[in-house]
């Protein structure tokens, strides 16, 4: 009868353990980037990785996103939506004692509904624009797959209603409106950067809009938004490094905070 109960105990020590924290090789279901539209914006959100953020002590983390380039890489385990929260400095008295400050009490700021998954670990671009009449951010996705995007590579999105034709390096590309376009840097021999021009057609010639060079890797890829407003062309280039996966925000991240497992009582004599 002692052997039994102590076997238990151990079982349901593990079953508790399990609950609380994530298998080290779990993968994510999927990992974002941000970046705000609007210039010279800049605001810092907290989530919850597995996408409990109704659950008492759900864990949450922090990610800051800019206007000038893609945010840092931060991945999700829940399913369905994400949800964002403004970021807000704790008072002395919550910091004092945390377990009382609950981040998800705080104002929803925007939130995603995810797109069914086409692979495993589905990537993701969230571009964020301008707040709705309740409040919230508009939130507008772009798939940055590995598979379609792969480093070395660049992607071609057009908001113009005209369409665009560019070259990049050696590359001539027909960037019509809402047909996205994938591309390989090819350099020019000897070269480490890359140069980039664009032409719209007026009339029955053609007008250059944009000439510009950039430097390249084969260590990174990017995404090009052209837009175009008569005579001119406005470009948000975003690139992304290649770095390991588990070094984006919320990888490993358990699903609540500050948990501790039962202290281990040992079994009476009978």
């Amino acid at each position: 009868m002692t052997h039994f109960l102590r076997s238990t105990f151990i079982v349901s020590l593990f079953i508790s353990g399990f609950c609380y924290f994530t298998h080290a090789d779990e993968s994510p279901s999927y990992v974002f980037s941000a970046v705000f539209w609007e210039k010279f914006k800049s605001e810092s959100f907290s989530y919850a990785p597995w996408g409990n953020s109704e659950e008492e002590n759900a864990t949450f983390v922090d990610i800051s996103v800019g206007s000038s380039s893609l945010s840092r890489k931060f991945v999700y385990y829940g399913k369905d939506k994400i949800r964002f929260f403004s970021k807000v400095r704790q008072r002395e008295w919550e910091e004092e004692n945390n377990s009382t400050f609950n981040q998800s009490t705080q104002p929803l700021i925007a939130e995603f509904i995810l797109p069914p998954k086409t692979e495993n670990t589905q990537e993701i671009v969230l571009v964020l624009g301008n707040k709705k009449k309740n409040g919230m951010l508009n939130i507008y996705p772009f798939s940055f797959s590995q598979t379609t995007v792969p480093f070395g590579s660049y992607q071609f999105i057009s908001q113009s209603n005209k369409t665009i034709y560019l070259k990049f390096g050696k590359n001539t590309i027909t960037l019509e409106p809402g047909k996205p376009h994938v591309a390989q840097a090819k350099l020019e021999k000897d070269q480490k950067s890359i140069s980039l021009r664009a032409m719209i057609q007026q009339g029955s010639k053609f007008q250059e809009v944009y000439n510009q060079r950039f430097k390249h890797s084969e260590k990174i890829r990017g995404i090009f938004f052209l837009r175009s407003n008569q005579e001119k062309l406005s470009i948000k280039k975003l690139i992304e490094f290649n770095r390991p996966i588990n070094t984006a925000t919320g990888y490993g991240a358990s699903r609540l905070k500050n948990v501790e497992l039962p202290a281990r009582q040992e079994p009476q004599q009978y």
